[in-house]
């Protein structure tokens, strides 16, 4: 299955509308070219969006034979404003792979693929927070795409997660600890100082998720957790950040994402 995709200012606004990430190189043109480059970009998870759907609807052509999921993709190029993609879409028995290729050039901007996975586990936390159904429900309504959909129920989760992820002050310690001067609440803020790329996505996820119902199966709350994050880098060379977080319902595991993200060498003033 192959399709074109094209990407304008308007997705970058309904995914900044939802996550809260209005980093300068999705709406700034004069910053983008003042970074060397020549034109916007849509967020990475807003493209990623379109990935899991289509893969998800391949997956969904036959009925499921697994109890858990899992997603991963490799990001290596921005996805820009205004130009042609070409999403390719293939099964490898029972696996289904994405690529998603510059239609001029047909450079790979970022592969996926989704496949069946072990049980989720969720690591001990010493802490959790919640959300109510409420509250979920309230974020589905924001969300820029169906979350009832049985192929995108488990995306808006995904994206919910991540959301929580960068706004999290827990997030950001372990960044801050390496650059005390940095003037930041949140990844969010850190988003808008400094470029930070995402350069690896993965989800691990109950198939609950595939056949939603009423209220998601969550009962009245979601209950989540942040990992600790890994760092690696310095700041000439620039940052590597690993963060997880988990979520569950009363009774099961519902899903476990894990974000990388780098930011560009910082150069001191």
């Amino acid at each position: 299955m192959s399709m074109i995709l094209n990407y304008t200012v308007r997705d970058a606004e309904e995914w900044a509308a939802f996550s809260g990430d209005y980093n300068p190189i999705h709406f700034d043109l004069q910053y983008v070219r003042n970074m060397g480059g020549d034109q916007l970009s849509v967020h990475g998870m807003r493209a990623m969006l379109d990935m899991k759907r289509y893969l998800s609807e391949a997956l969904l052509a036959s009925p499921l034979q697994e109890d858990f999921y899992a997603f991963s993709t490799r990001m290596r190029r921005p996805v820009l404003c205004h130009t042609s993609y070409q999403l390719q879409v293939a099964e490898h028995g029972a696996q289904i792979t994405g690529k998603l290729l510059d239609e001029a050039t047909q450079e790979s901007c970022f592969s996926s693929k989704l496949a069946a996975a072990q049980p989720l586990v969720l690591a001990n936390v010493e802490q959790e927070s919640s959300l109510s159904l409420a509250e979920v429900m309230a974020f589905s309504q924001q969300f820029p795409g169906v979350a009832a959909d049985a192929a995108q129920t488990w995306g808006f989760f995904d994206a919910l997660l991540f959301q929580l992820l960068v706004k999290s002050p827990e997030t950001l310690a372990t960044l801050t600890a390496a650059l005390p001067a940095l003037k930041a609440a949140s990844l969010i803020e850190v988003f808008a100082q400094i470029p930070v790329v995402q350069t690896h996505h993965e989800t691990h996820f109950s198939a609950q998720l595939f056949t939603p119902q009423a209220h998601f199966h969550l009962g009245e709350q979601l209950y989540y957790a942040i990992q600790p994050t890994l760092i690696m880098g310095n700041k000439d060379s620039g940052f590597v950040l690993r963060t997880v977080i988990q979520a569950r319902t009363q009774q099961q595991p519902l899903i476990m994402t894990a974000v990388t993200l780098k930011t560009w060498p910082l150069v001191s003033n």
